[in-house]
């Protein structure tokens, strides 16, 4: 059995399980991707600012205002948190580049933000068509493939930019067009239906991308504006399970190897024990002994059981030495008309040569008084004997519990003694290099490793499983890969579905009730900053614990595992899912039954929910019956503490 060697650094090579060409991988990881990305924001990007200036035209400075602040917001938290890092700013010192120009690059990024994102787009999709270019050699094909995927903290603005702009924008925008009445620029309600439509998208292709980061990130895969120190280790983790996977594999064909060379005649010696039990069976004669047994309530028990008086095997092909001594024994001879009457067999002194065990004091019956008679030699006796005698009924029931108990026990204990011998000098064991090496290793230095990546419904045999110590400690962590195209199609339309239901179902209940809708959401909002105490238990830098802040707010609208790596993902996923549906249910249900409608708007939206919620929950069975990604498993060597906490100050890292 081989280990198989799995992580998360690289989009899969299958597609529903099935292996797909290079050729099309770049086509399905790479270039769709980045194609369709960077036309949702050219067109999302285009539509915010031309509504912007729509609103400003309509004489409505506050929706004006506030449209564009949520487009300029993302790339000036991302500039605050790019220049705040002390990763980021020593990742680009390196380059030959001192703190003056990083901060000045930082700043042109920052005003310059369109640009930027298109230069990072084009440059992604020239370097997967050049790879295409390359199909029959691997080694350029993977260079450029690693330049496509090179790390940049325009992704860190992306992320931003779909739940800093486009969800507060789906809000707003649906607020403005419901508050409305009939008569309505058709102009600003055409943007603003596009705003909607490619905010909606933007938020869905980002949720689908890091909505289980955490745990690919565990088993290989890289933050997309991680650093190059962070992208290196990352590798030299990746390369250190790959050793210690070949290791494992090399270690355990040495063991089996040295248990076959140390007894060759293991399975000879197996296959003549088992024939001997078979022959035992088949060429047996029973012996019938049955008695009485006294019980508590001082009434008489019937007991009968078998004894094997086992004959010598006569299989030509398998007569070992033991056999020929067997033969050579001295056997227990039992004529027919013994058979008959059992009680006259008073000493069975044919029994092999080694004598029998007594039988233990537990199972022996007490020593019976016997009755004295008067002699004409013995003494007077003024008072009579006080010793317990007993009848020649009584005393013929006591020889049938004596004997044939003791009988049987004497047979009980032979039989046990003789399997235990012929076990201890003729079963195999172990080879002693094993069992050396595992006595001689201290159990507080070094941790024993069990074999990953075992399928499931396989049997455990001690052919699979050795145990195994490496020269420093080791640990397994557990994580999933990335999804494949048709996994990642499936949660897209999965997550329009649940934030088109969302979104609407906020929306609309803010028209009617703004002030109870500022109190759900700060009850959810208070929720989720407690779930996530609950799960980190509060452990961690103040840096950390501020983006717990931010993570509970991006809770509001979906469920990312980011930063924070769930211990129970089912229960994390269907608590916030069943909370989220009561929710919005709740929500939609007071206002469709308590207000009165002036337009057909209301109606629609009423049904968009509901048909957005039942398309979620079938799109969710059908991803995790059918295209949830495997689960992985890496074995590393177990850092210190002290390296993980560092790893955790960097606020984008």
């Amino acid at each position: 059995m081989s280990v198989e060697v799995g992580h998360a650094a690289s989009p899969p090579g299958h597609i529903l399980g099935y292996a797909i060409r290079s050729h099309t991988r770049i086509y399905v990881s790479y270039i769709i991707p980045t194609c369709l990305a960077l036309l949702v924001y050219m067109l999302q990007t285009s539509t915010d600012l031309a509504l912007s200036y729509q609103h400003f035209r309509q004489h409505e400075p506050g929706y004006g205002a506030g449209t564009l602040i949520l487009v300029l917001v993302p790339p000036l938290l991302t500039c605050v948190l790019v220049l705040s890092s002390r990763e980021q700013r020593s990742s680009a010192s390196d380059a030959s580049r001192n703190q003056f120009v990083v901060c000045s690059l930082g700043l042109l990024q920052l005003l310059l933000f369109p640009v930027a994102v298109l230069y990072r787009f084009t440059k992604r999709l020239f370097w997967s068509v050049e790879a295409l270019f390359h199909a029959d050699d691997d080694v350029e094909r993977m260079k450029c493939l690693t330049k496509a995927t090179q790390t940049s903290s325009i992704e860190l603005y992306l992320l931003i930019q779909a739940y800093a702009q486009a969800a507060p924008q789906i809000i707003l925008q649906m607020y403005h067009m419901l508050a409305q009445d009939i008569f309505r620029n058709y102009e600003t309600s055409a943007l603003q239906g596009m705003c909607l439509v490619f905010a909606a998208i933007d938020l869905a292709g980002i949720t689908t991308s890091y909505h289980r980061i955490e745990s690919q990130r565990r088993v290989g895969r890289n933050y997309p504006w991680a650093t190059a120190q962070q992208v290196e280790a990352q590798r030299c983790r990746l390369e250190q399970n790959e050793r210690l996977c070949g290791e494992v594999e090399r270690r355990k064909r040495e063991s089996e190897r040295t248990l076959a060379t140390s007894f060759p005649q293991s399975e000879k010696i197996m296959q003549n024990f088992h024939a001997r039990q078979m022959d035992s069976q088949i060429g047996s004669h029973e012996l019938h002994i049955s008695g009485f047994d006294e019980v508590d309530n001082d009434g008489m028990e019937t007991l009968e059981t078998k004894a094997l008086l086992h004959s010598p095997t006569t299989a030509a092909g398998n007569i070992t030495d033991d056999d020929k001594i067997y033969q050579a024994r001295p056997k227990l001879q039992l004529r027919r008309e013994e058979l008959n009457h059992l009680d006259s067999i008073e000493v069975l002194d044919t029994v092999p040569e080694t004598p029998a065990p007594p039988p233990p004091p537990a199972t022996a019956p007490p020593a019976l008084p016997m009755l004295r008679l008067p002699t004409d030699n013995s003494p007077p006796t003024a008072a009579p004997d006080l010793r317990r005698t007993v009848s020649d009924t009584e005393h013929r029931r006591s020889r049938l519990v004596t004997r044939p108990l003791s009988q049987l026990e004497t047979f009980k204990d032979m039989l046990l003694v003789n399997a235990q011998l012929y076990i201890k000098e003729h079963v195999p064991r172990p080879p002693k290099v094993l069992m050396g090496r595992v006595n001689e290793e201290p159990s507080d230095d070094r941790t024993p490793l069990v074999l990953a990546q075992t399928p499931k419904g396989t049997p455990v045999t001690p052919k699979d499983v050795v145990d195994f110590y490496f020269p420093r400690p080791t640990k397994i962590v557990n994580g999933i890969q990335q999804d494949d195209f048709a996994g990642k199609t499936v949660a897209f339309f999965g997550w329009i579905a649940f934030i088109t239901m969302r979104m609407l179902s906020l929306a609309t209940f803010c028209v009617f009730y703004p002030r109870a809708f500022f109190i759900i959401v700060g009850v959810h909002y208070a929720l989720m900053l407690a779930a996530l105490a609950l799960e980190t238990r509060c452990r961690g830098s103040w840096s950390r614990s501020l983006f717990y802040l931010l993570l509970g707010y991006i809770y509001i609208f979906v469920l990312l595992e980011f930063r924070v790596c769930f211990k129970s993902v089912r229960r994390w996923y269907v608590c916030y899912l069943v909370l989220i549906l009561v929710e919005n249910i709740t929500m939609s249900a007071i206002w469709y039954a308590n207000e009165q409608f002036e337009s057909w708007w209301f109606g629609f939206i009423w049904e968009w929910i509901v048909y957005s919620g039942i398309l979620f929950l079938a799109t969710i069975v059908v991803y995790y019956c059918i295209l949830r990604p495997k689960d992985v498993t890496l074995i590393v060597e177990d850092e210190p503490a002290a390296q993980g906490d560092q790893s955790e100050q960097a606020p984008v890292a």
